[in-house]
């Protein structure tokens, strides 16, 4: 698969990606593309486009679009590549951050996240970037009980059910409401768990794994899911509707880990889970993950932040992007039987 370099597309509006070889940022890159839309894509220079190039080729054929795409070294943390990054950009869609739930990869997602956001607002503004629509988390807003509704005017409050991922995005939207307070028109989108085909290894894609594998043990914790298309094509429409000075939450369904696990252990064809993890038992599961992490030199399975997470119960309105934009999504049963038909696929191949 060719790429193009990065070249002069100054007679279009022109839109950059941020993350572009990330989960999430491909996808966007090609609903883009799918709505005839000029496309400049952010990678680092270590980056790999196997993940690109994968998720490109569940969109279009080989040559589709190709020639309305081009690719620019910069990173978030780079002002000097960024400003080349920039150069006859018109909107951007800021989807790099770094997600991780380990304590030694805290300083380095929190200055990705923060600072990276905030070199990206201040070169929007900078040049003048007509929209900006940033990803940020239902992680970021405020939760301090379990067991509640959550809406998009929920204030933020420290709590310990806040993750140091969920202070990093919450960090990063600060970031993102500054630059909307000094002129830059802003869109902000809080998807749930974010779903879709991927490395079955990362992120959404071990849940799929775990279950090949029959992994025996669930929570009651209930979580806001959607389809990672649903996410693109909401922020694609809040952007050409002009939906600025605005968040929305992107939930398409939610879900208790329970009923997830099953529905995808009956897609596949497998055992489901049968054994309900208790608070108790999760203190210990990250307790002797920790233990054995420490012996293995690999990371740890289980943190304290995931194995309280798994059990914390919230559900997620999204009455107002369904009422603004009369936004439809996609049914989780569609969702997971897609995913599951390509991993059954990878599975065979």
């Amino acid at each position: 698969m060719y790429f193009s370099p990065l070249i002069n597309q100054h007679i279009h509006t022109l839109i950059l990606v941020s993350g572009a070889t990330g989960f999430l940022g491909a996808h966007m890159v090609c609903q883009l593309l799918q709505n005839g839309k000029h496309v400049r894509a952010m990678r680092r220079e270590t980056s790999s486009l196997k993940d690109f190039e994968k998720i490109y080729h569940t969109y279009f054929n080989e040559s589709d679009s190709l020639q309305n795409l081009s690719w620019v070294n910069a990173d978030v943390l780079d002002i000097p590549s960024l400003e080349e990054a920039f150069i006859g950009i018109s909107e951007v869609y800021h989807c790099a951050a770094t997600v991780s739930f380990l304590q030694k990869d805290k300083a380095m997602m929190m200055k990705v996240n923060e600072e990276g956001t905030a070199n990206m607002v201040n070169i929007s503004l900078l040049n003048q970037v007509n929209k900006f629509c940033h990803v940020s988390s239902i992680a970021a807003i405020g939760r301090e009980h379990s067991n509640t509704q959550v809406h998009e005017n929920i204030k933020w409050t420290a709590s310990k059910l806040n993750s140091n991922y969920a202070l990093s995005k919450y960090k990063a939207e600060m970031q993102a409401w500054r630059g909307a307070e000094e002129g830059l028109q802003v869109v902000i989108v809080n998807p749930g768990v974010i779903l879709g085909v991927c490395d079955w290894n990362r992120g959404s894609g071990k849940f799929f794994e775990m279950v090949w594998n029959q992994m025996p043990f669930y929570t009651d914790g209930v979580n806001g899911y959607v389809d990672v298309q649903d996410v693109t094509r909401a922020m694609f429409a809040l952007m050409e509707q002009n939906k600025f000075n605005n968040r929305y939450i992107l939930v398409s369904n939610n879900m208790a880990n329970k009923d997830l696990l099953h529905s995808i252990a009956n897609l596949l064809n497998r055992k489901p889970a049968s054994i309900k993890v208790t608070r108790w038992l999760a203190e210990l599961a990250w307790i002797f993950s920790g233990i054995k992490s420490a012996f293995t030199g690999k990371d740890q399975a289980i943190t304290k932040e995931t194995a309280r997470a798994s059990l914390n119960i919230f559900h997620y309105s999204t009455e107002k992007i369904e009422q603004e934009i009369d936004f439809k999504f996609t049914p989780i049963e569609q969702t997971l039987s897609y995913i599951c038909k390509h991993f059954l696929k990878d599975q065979q191949s």
